[in-house]
């Protein structure tokens, strides 16, 4: 399993707008029910204050943010997104939690390709391929966004080409 072939990290790094999702408290935000998980939206103000999402809105444009919660001690079961054909994440506070990519081996094995998120870093991710959210502990809580148009991930993968290894 190749990595590229399921996320690659953009080279520019969050900076105001990690700080400030890091410094929500999360509890006081307004939830709702979203594909299986709880979402908060992120004011759409944050493209002109973030430089990367700025970048990326000028070559893709961005819809919609938000923050998408898993709960401890669940699993977001294995899927495919039927709603997005790529997405651009950042992982924002988290104990214990795994991003696994997999592909079906036989009938009894998946085989797994963990994506280790690093702190202020946003993912393209390929969300046509098998993957699945592993969390314990304590909530895992998650920068996510929709753009404008859908987009597979190999077409914004050579959009953004400029922006990621």
């Amino acid at each position: 399993m190749n990595p590229k072939d399921y996320y690659t990290s953009i080279n520019l790094k969050s900076t105001k707008l990690y700080d400030y999702l890091t410094s929500l408290s999360f509890d006081k935000l307004t939830w709702f029910e979203h594909f299986g998980f709880q979402a908060s939206e992120v004011d759409i103000s944050w493209l002109d204050k973030e430089p990367t999402l700025n970048a990326i809105h000028k070559i893709q444009p961005i819809k919609q943010l938000g923050i998408l919660q898993v709960f401890p001690n669940t699993v977001y079961d294995w899927h495919v997104d039927l709603h997005r054909l790529s997405c651009i994440n950042m992982l924002i506070k988290h104990k214990h939690s795994h991003c696994l990519f997999g592909e079906l081996k036989d009938e009894h094995h998946i085989n797994v390709l963990e994506l280790v998120y690093q702190p202020q870093t946003y993912y393209l991710l390929n969300t046509k391929k098998y993957h699945s959210v592993l969390n314990f502990e304590e909530s895992r809580y998650m920068f996510s966004l929709y753009f404008e148009d859908e987009i597979d991930y190999t077409s914004l993968k050579v959009k953004l080409k400029d922006l990621h290894d």
